[in-house]
């Protein structure tokens, strides 16, 4: 993942890593620390401050996850070519691309050079934003032609198991029987939903999956 430093900094310990303001690093590591990452520039590896950066996030990259929940996840997907990146489970600091094609799953450990840049086979990339742009357009697979592809969100649709009436403004009104698609369930007792062609909150208790 790529960030932009916000400040100067300068290292003060031996596995630290200066950088300037505006400079971009590849962050290696999210997870391990509170308040440091582990990151690379110019080949040159080590920690940085959470603070003094900001995150350039994907949708594609996953963090740590497993290969077989990287296959749940894709599996889902309706198109081949759906993809993501993941923090490499046997190799920490490496990554790995998991992609959808022909009803399963590949993957391809994303290698590295000397100097840093990421490759899959020839040309080599200084980011994974890079590497994944080009195979857009390029085969990640020497041997079928995959092309890579940006996931399409799932939609979650539940039923509405009773009658609900709003009894505040922002409330959803529903009937036994309607469909809700629910479009963000960040709190477990109120899910946000859209159904007859209105917007709301409506409580989970009162649905049930289709």
């Amino acid at each position: 993942m790529e960030a932009v430093s916000l400040h100067d900094f300068h290292a003060t310990a031996d596995d630290e890593l200066s950088f300037k303001k505006g400079s971009i690093l590849k962050v290696l590591n999210t997870e391990d620390d509170k308040h440091w990452f582990k990151a690379e520039q110019d080949g040159k590896d080590g920690l940085i401050p959470k603070n003094y950066i900001q995150l350039k996030p994907h949708e594609w990259f996953h963090g740590r996850i497993t290969r077989a929940k990287a296959e749940e996840i894709l599996s889902r997907q309706p198109h081949d070519g759906a993809f993501l990146i993941r923090e490499s489970e046997s190799t920490p600091g490496d990554f790995s691309l998991s992609v959808k094609f022909g009803g399963g799953v590949q993957h391809f450990k994303v290698l590295r050079d000397g100097a840093g840049k990421y490759f899959l086979w020839v040309v080599k990339f200084n980011s994974l934003n890079q590497l994944v742009d080009y195979h857009r357009t390029s085969s990640v697979s020497r041997t079928q032609t995959i092309y890579l592809k940006d996931m399409v969100a799932e939609v979650t649709k539940v039923l509405a198991a009773f009658d609900f009436e709003p009894q505040e403004a922002g409330e959803l009104k529903l009937q036994k029987g309607d469909a809700i698609e629910v479009l963000d369930k960040s709190d477990p007792n109120w899910w946000k939903g859209r159904c007859n062609g209105m917007e709301g909150m409506f409580p989970v208790p009162y649905v049930k999956e289709q």
